[in-house]
């Protein structure tokens, strides 16, 4: 029993950590380390997978590497080791030690505007952490994907910050867009007119109250809204009070406030 629990407590010490990369697919440029437990001199650290795909094992042999997964390439050099009569039952581990192949693009409303490299496990938000959203910047954020057909995705910046979104993995050539934040205006007897961001249901009378109310010289019945039409003529439209809590602004909007008459 003694002996039993040593060359178990031998083989625990030997055996590499668990493979945090073991789903990742492997491209070109990527670099690996392959530990092959109990013989250090199969060992191989920082292996280049070459723009063909492949990776020269030590005298071994070649191996193709791109577009497998970490988990499926350690099974391939196992089987060789095997193969050559190099190893009876080994255990191999691959890793990734160096994540080259995989990018994102992020752009618009962010501070840097670039590319990023993934590893396989970044979130949404942990590549737009990186990317930092700019003073300009909207709720909305797009992701379009072009593999294997396009697709487009839109998420709240708010609940991609609070943790509310949905889990979304990100993949390699997706594009991620911020657009700048949406906004109409507010004119006339208000206590602060200017622009303010507006979302998709964000309504008159949140608008006003984002726009500091009337002030004490505001004609509270109505209010004048200018909108583009779809062919881009602008139309005045005249919302009356009772409407404030259900009138949806767009952005664009032009809001004024009339001055009553004394």
């Amino acid at each position: 029993m003694t002996t039993v629990l040593l060359v178990l407590l031998l083989q625990a010490a030997q055996a590499p950590p668990a493979n945090q990369n073991a789903d990742y697919v492997v491209g070109p440029q990527d670099k690996l380390s392959i530990t092959v437990v109990g013989i250090p001199e199969f060992n191989q650290q920082n292996v280049l997978v070459d723009n063909a795909g492949t990776i020269a094992y030590l005298d071994v042999g070649v191996i193709k590497a791109a577009g497998k997964t970490a988990r499926q390439i350690q099974t391939e050099i196992r089987q060789l080791l095997i193969d050559k009569g190099q190893a009876l039952n080994p255990t191999v581990q691959v890793d990734v030690s160096a994540f080259r192949s995989q990018m994102v693009y992020v752009s618009g409303a962010v501070s840097h505007p670039q590319g990023y490299t993934i590893t396989g496990n970044e979130t949404l938000m942990n590549v737009l952490a990186q990317a930092g959203f700019s003073p300009s910047a909207g709720q909305r954020v797009q992701v379009v994907r072009n593999k294997p057909t396009r697709q487009q995705f839109t998420f709240d910046r708010h609940a991609l910050e609070n943790g509310t979104a949905p889990s979304f993995q990100l993949q390699d050539g997706d594009a991620i867009i911020v657009p700048d934040a949406e906004k109409a205006i507010v004119r006339g007897e208000v206590r602060s007119p200017g622009m303010y961001e507006v979302g998709a249901d964000t309504t008159l009378l949140q608008l006003l109250v984002m726009a500091g109310d009337f002030n004490d010289r505001a004609a509270r019945g109505s209010v004048k809204v200018t909108r583009k039409n779809e062919k881009g003529i602008s139309v005045d439209m005249k919302i009356d009070h009772k409407e404030y809590a259900t009138f949806v602004v767009r952005p664009g909007d032009v809001i004024q406030i009339g001055r009553r008459i004394l």
